[in-house]
């Protein structure tokens, strides 16, 4: 009897346990399927509330969520903070995403965190990082079929490429980009791939069928009521229309854009983008009070992650009080702008001078060195270290004194103040090259020359060569003065010093003024070069358009041997106008072609 009772007692128990384990098992479903609703919906407010989209995304939680669940939820986040204009937590929320989609051998959701954050790298200006995200995310799309997520991906390297400037590799992706997109039933990526598009088709010169493409994305965007697409594709057919003269239909957009503006979030990246637009576009028409109303706008917008760097704002700033007579502001919006622009270059300046004073006490080090080891050098020796304190202090002031005189001008000159600065920057950097790799080395000789009990006559001729290369960095310290020269008159005047060894040709079409200083200051390290290692009796430079050809019939010598800083130098210049250089020798003549974007 007892057993009986135990036997049924046991049955229903099971039965009850399997009851509970089918229970929550339901139970568990419905909630993944709640989370992957809400998830579809969060991401459908992207475009529309992203506000909204990340509380609905908060309201879901994280317990009882999955790896895979959570790292669609932290890309989800990561595309709403973007869309809002957040950069710095939409590259927090897919960094996560990244983390949590390998964990969980998410593939898809894993490729499309790494492709975002790349974006994200891109607007901050951090390319290389950009191009290994997008490296990453392409090597994991070749293991699914995912058109969409391959045609975002595809695009967003075009984007990069055409802001290297290298547009024939833009057009290729861009075209794949959206031939892919067509193909997908996701309006997104039809937009993303073909504003794209059309963009680099016409800074490729391909201006109609560009304009015919930005066209076409507009009556998408407005048939599918997407305000924010709209918007962007606006600015770049204002860009467009402003560089065609076509004044009346720049109005006609800036107005449309205008009364679509409260439609969007304000800090977006396609607000920020079609207001940039406006007032850089305004500002070259005159209209400098809308221009204004425009950038304080976007001042009060506090944490916006703005395309055009704040000092540029603020220069464009002052341009437009120029306009206005209102030169006490323009004054101040300049000197905003040299203050913003400091402070960004300050650790990179503080870098420069630490590496200058230590190689400084270097070369005080040995001098002592060399003065304990004879008396006879002892009068050439401190001459020569007080010429160097000397230069040192030179230098000081003369950073000094330009730094005062631009804080305290109020003219239109301030325009160029900061790239007097960095230009002064640039020469302290080549000085401490020059010091190290040339001076240094010979003190270093003379010592050794003096152990050895070697002829007076010879350390003297070493020391006198050491006091001529401190006159010639002196003499290099000097820096242009560009104000109404072109860059031919300035080599004219490097050719006419040279007694006929320095030869000019071409050069008749103008070249901006940025592009002519970096050429200048990259011929003067080279010839400097060529000096030191070919022995040419003949220096041919050549201007033509988009390239700058340095040929002189010296030795042969290796082009990596004139590295350190000098080479580092000229890669930087040749780098800063976008441009690309070769060194070769043919026929007896070394070689230097450098071709850059007009």
């Amino acid at each position: 009897m007892i057993a009986d009772k135990l036997i049924f007692f046991e049955r229903r128990m099971c039965r009850l346990i399997v009851s509970i384990v089918v229970v929550a098992f339901c139970a568990l479903g419905v909630y993944a399927e709640r989370v992957d609703k809400s998830l579809e919906r969060a991401n459908e407010l992207i475009e529309t509330e992203p506000r909204h989209a990340v509380e609905l995304c908060d309201s879901i939680g994280k317990g009882g969520l999955t790896v895979g669940q959570r790292a669609k939820l932290n890309h989800t986040i990561g595309n709403a903070h973007f869309a809002m204009g957040e950069t710095a937590e939409a590259k927090e929320s897919f960094q996560k995403a990244i983390t949590m989609g390998k964990e969980a051998e998410d593939t898809l959701t894993w490729s499309s965190a790494l492709s975002d954050l790349g974006i994200c790298y891109r607007i901050t200006e951090k390319p290389d990082s950009a191009l290994m995200m997008y490296q990453q995310a392409l090597a994991l799309l070749e293991r699914i079929d995912a058109p969409s997520e391959e045609s975002y991906l595809l695009t967003s390297i075009a984007v990069f490429y055409a802001n290297q400037g290298r547009l024939d590799e833009a057009v290729k992706y861009g075209r794949r980009a959206f031939a892919i997109a067509k193909k997908c039933s996701d309006i997104e990526p039809i937009m993303y791939a073909g504003q794209t598009l059309g963009i680099v088709l016409y800074h490729k010169g391909d201006k109609k069928e560009g304009l015919a493409i930005e066209r076409e994305m507009v009556a998408i965007a407005e048939n599918r009521g997407l305000p924010r697409y709209v918007l962007k594709t606006y600015a770049s057919i204002i860009d467009m229309h402003y560089k065609d003269g076509r004044r009346d239909s720049v109005d006609y957009y800036i107005a449309r854009g205008q009364k679509l503006l409260p439609q969007v979030p304000e800090a977006s990246v396609e607000s920020i983008g079609f207001l940039e637009e406006s007032y850089v576009v305004l500002t070259d028409m005159g209209r400098y009070k809308e221009s204004l109303d425009i950038q304080n706008k976007i001042l009060s917008m506090r944490g916006a992650g703005t395309f055009m760097p704040f000092n540029k704002l603020y220069q464009r700033m002052a341009r437009n009080y120029e306009g206005l007579g209102d030169i006490k502001r323009m004054g101040e919006a300049y000197e905003r702008s040299i203050a913003i622009a400091d402070s960004l270059h300050g650790l990179e300046v503080d870098r420069q001078l630490s590496e200058f004073d230590v190689k400084y006490d270097t070369a005080q080090r040995e001098i002592q060195i060399a003065r304990l080891e004879t008396d006879r050098m002892h009068s050439r020796m401190w001459m020569l270290g007080i010429g160097l304190c000397a230069i040192f202090t030179v230098v000081a002031l003369i950073v000094y004194f330009r730094y005062r005189r631009a804080r305290l001008r109020r003219s239109l000159e301030m325009q160029n103040l900061r790239s007097q600065l960095a230009a002064v920057d640039n020469e302290r950097a080549r000085l401490a090259g020059e010091l190290h790799d040339g001076i240094c080395s010979d003190l270093s000789g003379i010592a050794l020359m003096m152990q050895t009990n070697s002829d007076r006559n010879e350390l003297v001729d070493m020391i006198d060569t050491v006091r001529g290369e401190v006159r010639s960095i002196s003499h290099a310290l000097m820096p242009p003065r560009f104000e109404g020269l072109t860059l031919r008159q300035l080599l004219q005047g490097l050719s006419f010093k040279s007694d006929g060894v320095i030869m000019v040709e071409g050069g008749e079409s103008d070249v901006a003024p940025d592009v002519a200083f970096q050429l200048y200051r990259i011929t003067q390290e080279w010839i400097d070069n060529i000096r030191r290692h070919s022995n040419a009796t003949r220096v041919l430079i050549r201007m033509m358009e988009g390239k700058y050809v340095i040929a002189d019939n010296g030795d042969e010598f290796e082009f990596k041997e004139s590295g350190g800083i000098g080479l580092e130098s000229i890669e930087k210049r040749v780098k800063s106008i976008k441009g690309e250089m070769k060194f070769d020798r043919e026929k007896g003549e070394n070689i230097l072609e450098i071709t850059y974007s007009i």
